[in-house]
């Protein structure tokens, strides 16, 4: 009795022989059309049957014909055939980027400056490939690339991380943000840190990048590290400041995600701060054949070359 095991020589070749010897319903015409000579194809029919443990052709038949176990093992080597096919077609049109599946992260600043010139690029080269963008905050950015949930993301200071390699994209210098009919607003001289007052401040609350990088700053005063009021997020410091409820420390680029004329960024004189933005991918990953090609347009719309990692 033969005892059946998975360590056997049985491929996609014994299964792609077979059905054609059913289809052509001839040992001879089945060789021809596969391009090999008729004793390779018995030799190969025969191996298949020995591992089975069961004939699967009645060879005294006239055209030869599959016996009965034969005939429900053929209705599945098909099968198997089929969807190998098709998973080797679908395989190859993913490395010619004809389908597949992109995930960024960017934050909401990097989504303007960043990744819509590059994906209007991406989506003219390759339009059979979806894009999923995530917009969030660094840390929760960081982290989502880290677990492999985001093929890469675009997004300010996060925490430090050996699974992720970060590539310096950009610079933003920080500024006050104001509503236009606010008195800072109409300021004739340059601004300084004794300008702004404490008690109009709309914070951020949390550990998020922008928090941590003006909490870390020797030069700001600490009436300007921690306001009145917090929010968890840059899109609603905005929408508080545009609906005139106080001012804001903000990057330049952030600043212009409301895209308001009521908006104002101005800079501050004594205070020298920017945040830098990151590509942020896994760690000497390698990522589908789309997102690396993703990667490319975003570094030909930003600058050309990539920068040094840092």
């Amino acid at each position: 009795m033969k005892i059946f095991s998975d360590n056997t020589n049985v491929g996609l070749r014994h299964f792609r022989a077979a059905v054609t010897v059913m289809e052509e319903g001839s040992f001879s015409r089945a060789a021809q059309r596969l391009g090999v000579v008729a004793s390779a194809l018995t030799e190969t029919i025969r191996a298949l049957e020995a591992e089975c443990g069961t004939q699967i052709f009645d060879r005294s038949a006239r055209p030869v014909r599959p016996t009965e176990d034969g005939r429900r093992f053929l209705e599945g080597a098909r099968d198997v055939l089929d969807r190998f096919a098709l998973s080797l077609d679908g395989l190859r049109r993913i490395g010619a980027l004809q389908t597949g599946r992109v995930a960024v992260g960017a934050a909401p600043s990097s989504v303007q400056d960043h990744l819509a010139a590059a994906l209007i690029r991406f989506r003219r080269d390759y339009p059979g490939i979806e894009v999923v963008i995530h917009d969030d905050v660094a840390e929760r950015l960081a982290a989502m690339v880290a677990e492999r949930t985001l093929d890469f993301a675009l997004a300010g200071q996060s925490l430090a991380s050996d699974a992720l390699d970060a590539v310096r994209l950009s610079e933003d210098r920080f500024g006050l943000v104001c509503h236009r009919r606010h008195p800072l607003a109409q300021h004739a001289a340059a601004l300084t840190l004794a300008d702004i007052p404490g008690d109009e401040l709309i914070a951020l609350e949390g550990q998020t990048g922008i928090a941590r990088l003006l909490a870390d700053h020797p030069d700001l005063p600490v009436e300007l590290r921690r306001g009145r009021i917090r929010t968890y997020s840059t899109i609603a410091q905005l929408t508080l400041v545009h609906q005139g409820v106080g001012i804001a420390l903000l990057p330049e680029r952030a600043a212009a995600v409301l895209q308001s004329p009521d908006i104002v960024f101005r800079p501050i004189g004594d205070f020298a701060l920017t945040r830098p933005v990151y590509l942020l991918r896994p760690f000497r990953a390698a990522l589908p054949a789309a997102a690396e090609r993703f990667i490319a347009c975003l570094f030909e719309e930003n600058a050309g070359s990539p920068p040094e990692q840092g």
